[in-house]
């Protein structure tokens, strides 16, 4: 029984753990600007400076669907 216990506590030591670190860019999705810790905006997946980036961003996509339907 204590033999099982070593083997489970050096199974449990072997293993590394892995934790997925996601790491906030450096720089603005839409302007490229530095993005500052005080400051910095998330949404849909990407970091932007701020909401004005962010809502810019959107339009763009807006208008790019618009324009494939158009088309």
């Amino acid at each position: 029984m204590a033999e099982e216990i070593k083997k489970t506590e050096e199974a449990k030591k072997e293993e590394p753990k892995k934790k997925e670190k996601i790491e906030k860019p450096t720089n603005c999705v839409k302007c490229n600007k530095r993005l500052k810790r005080k400051t910095w905006y998330y949404r849909d997946g990407g970091y932007y400076c701020g909401k004005g980036c962010w809502k810019q961003a959107v339009a763009k996509k807006q208008g790019a669907k618009e324009k494939e339907k158009g088309s």
